[in-house]
């Protein structure tokens, strides 16, 4: 019986594992271009230091806009608790959470309620796309008074190994800010902030909500890779694991076959060995019939 059970259970893990690694590469072929599209996002935004982006944080006045993306499903590792745990350590009178993802859902809410604003929850039927990169950033800027956005997730570096990645994002007052700054000054965005500066404040604000999504897109989709590559991960080790029990499973069971069949053998030499014994001693089998008394 138990041998029935994990063979069925190796068997639908085996399907899943097909699945999976469907929807691994499927992922994978999705964010072949992921670096050639954040080059003008980069220099949109300006690349920052560790330092310059931990100083923008503690001297924020305002609001901080956090939005950790997670999994709806488990058996991905460890990628949503480190996202957890990365969202206990920069916590804040200032922070605001909006949470994608069911997982993140279900637990920052209970982990977090007043910081807690509302999430997103996609059924992931479809592929990641720029409409619903746009729909997050949309619903990100509907939050009053933000001076930053904090954009969590995870980066895919290989199947093995995922790494927690945070995109820093300004307001689009502290955008411009930043654009007059660099216009001034001998900065090596001098002329990208100039030509900017050129255009109508329309153009410019429909520039910094491309962008915008563009983060957001690069975000969900590394974040989906990160996600299947870890899935397939822990579900080869489970049916490593599976694997392992069948194999323990089988020993247990010759075993107890083996002993069984000793037990039998041993039952039958006894029983032979004792009318072996009665026979030496005169002792001999008559029929029924054939009884010691006589009529």
């Amino acid at each position: 019986m138990l041998r029935s059970l994990v063979g069925s259970e190796m068997c639908i893990r085996d399907r899943y594992q097909r699945r999976v690694r469907a929807k691994y590469r499927q992922a994978m072929a999705r964010t072949k271009t992921r670096d050639f599209t954040l080059r003008y996002t980069e220099k949109a935004f300006g690349a920052v230091t560790r330092e310059e982006e931990a100083h923008a944080i503690s001297n924020a006045k305002s609001t901080l806009l956090y939005v950790p993306i997670t999994s709806n499903r488990g058996s991905c590792g460890a990628l949503n608790s480190n996202c957890f745990k990365y969202i206990d350590s920069v916590m804040s009178p200032q922070a605001k959470l909006m949470v994608i993802g069911k997982k993140g859902q279900d637990s920052l809410n209970k982990l977090h309620p007043k910081e807690f604003h509302y999430s997103i929850i996609n059924d992931m039927k479809a592929p990641m796309s720029f409409g619903y990169a746009s729909f997050i950033w949309a619903n990100m800027l509907t939050v009053p008074n933000v001076e930053r956005y904090q954009l969590y997730f995870n980066r895919y570096v290989s199947a093995g190994t995922q790494r927690q990645a945070v995109y820093n994002l300004p307001a689009y007052e502290k955008f411009v800010e930043g654009l007059n700054t660099a216009a001034s000054t001998e900065d090596k965005r001098y002329s990208f902030a100039n030509a900017l500066l050129e255009n109508e404040e329309e153009t410019i604000r429909d520039f910094y909500d491309f962008h915008g999504s563009l983060c957001t897109l690069n975000a969900v989709c590394e974040n989906e890779l990160s996600e299947q590559a870890a899935r397939l991960v822990a579900v080869e080790g489970q049916l490593t694991n599976l694997t392992q029990l069948q194999t323990a499973t089988q020993s247990l069971y010759n075993k107890t076959r083996q002993g069984a069949i000793t037990a039998s053998l041993i039952e039958i030499l006894s029983a032979m060995s004792s009318l072996e014994g009665n026979a030496a001693k005169g002792v001999q089998r008559t029929n029924f019939w054939e009884g010691n008394s006589k009529l």
